[in-house]
């Protein structure tokens, strides 16, 4: 019997792994699959499950047998989630349709509720009821602990005495973003499955042949997706986040704000490079632009979490021109802020390497400072003074 867990894309070392297990029925009694939001842990845990259970005599998991269809769906007893506000299958798997590709996960929305803060002992002692009752309609009893670096010390050490000693029919799947935040007792007694983070082009790539939303977009808007995939952090569920995302809620995404307010700090600060003869301002010519700047960075960035996420922001940003500045080659640079690197090289023109140098280092430092709760006042004041130094010392 072969398995196929194509519907996870990517992610090659953890299907072949996994392959290998089920093909030699070496499955272990659990996992920890590790990664951040939107990168497949949930799609992963439900098609294992599904292979694991079905009866297809061909390649699984098939997605049609009622053994699949109840999992994927979320529709058996022997399956048990905790901390998932989610199905990754669910909306997909009905009669007559079967999916296609892996749809959003990790994705709080208003129909399912917000992500849990914490999961408690009473959650997990409830699965210990559970446990050693036999499967009503599968081979096996299938637990999903979603954000399970969320659980409490408490619930993680009666999670514990079941991993210790668990039934043969038991497989439990922990779904997480922070491992170091689980208790070492814990991570020794799961095998960890770490998902991947795409390049920029693998992402656009995959998305563009098996999305339809993202396929929309980039017949009409390529760069609007290059950014999406840019911002997502190299994660499927990231780019669609933005792309089932409306203005409003685009707006109150950090990432994004930061990255558009990062965006028009840069048109202020080098708003007539082409036109000006000299690469370096007049201070009296800048002082209406740093003015300028400080209202808009009043405006839009109120909170130290928007001020780090802004920070990070322009850090990429500077490291890019800074690039621009020293390489020759522009064929061989890969942006982290820009689309391509005629922005960056155009910038690099009006100020040296050494001073890039050192407005780099200076918005790190002005970052490292939010650590320190800083007067937010004075630091946007900083942070417009530091970009200004692009053009005049």
């Amino acid at each position: 019997m072969k398995t196929n867990l194509s519907r996870l894309w990517g992610n090659e070392a953890v299907r072949n792994l996994l392959h290998a297990r089920l093909e030699d029925d070496s499955v272990s009694h659990a996992y920890l699959i590790a990664g951040p939001t939107g990168s497949g842990k949930k799609t992963l845990a439900f098609l294992l499950c599904a292979a694991l259970c079905c009866e297809s005599g061909d390649t699984r998991p098939c997605f049609h047998c009622p053994s699949c269809r109840k999992i994927l769906s979320g529709q058996s007893p022997d399956l048990v989630t905790l901390g998932l506000e989610k199905l990754p299958f669910a909306a997909e798997v009905s009669p007559t349709n079967v999916p296609d590709a892996p749809i959003p996960e990790d994705i709080p929305t208003p129909e399912t509720g917000a992500v849990p803060k914490s999961i408690g002992v009473d959650a997990v002692r409830a699965l210990q009821a559970d446990v050693y009752i036999l499967p009503n309609d599968l081979e096996r009893k299938l637990y999903i602990i979603g954000h399970a670096d969320r659980m409490t010390v408490q619930a993680q050490n009666a999670l514990l005495k079941i991993l210790e000693e668990p039934p043969s029919s038991v497989v439990f799947l922990l779904l997480c973003e922070t491992p170091a935040a689980l208790l070492p007792t814990i991570r020794s007694r799961v095998q960890t499955l770490t998902m991947e983070r795409f390049d920029d082009d693998t992402l656009y790539a995959y998305l563009t042949a098996g999305d339809r939303e993202a396929k929309v977009l980039a017949s009409r808007d390529p760069e609007k997706l290059r950014l999406f995939v840019r911002l997502s952090g190299g994660t499927v569920g990231g780019v669609r986040r933005y792309l089932a995302a409306d203005a409003k809620t685009l707006s109150a995404d950090p990432v994004y704000e930061a990255h558009e307010t990062a965006a028009r700090c840069l048109s202020i600060v080098f708003a007539d490079e082409m036109k000006n003869d000299s690469p370096v301002l007049s201070g009296t010519a800048l002082k209406p632009r740093k003015t300028e700047l400080y209202s808009l960075l009043t405006t839009r960035v109120g909170t130290r979490e928007q001020l780090r996420a802004l920070l990070d922001a322009l850090g990429e940003a500077v490291r890019d021109i800074t690039v621009c500045a020293c390489t020759a080659e522009e064929d061989g640079i890969r942006p982290l802020f820009f689309a391509d690197t005629a922005q960056p090289a155009a910038h690099a023109m009006s100020v040296s390497p050494t001073d890039l140098v050192s407005v780099s280092a200076e918005l790190a430092a002005a970052r490292a400072s939010l650590d320190a709760n800083p007067n937010v006042t004075l630091l946007q004041s900083r942070i417009a003074g530091i970009l200004m130094r692009l053009r005049y010392r």
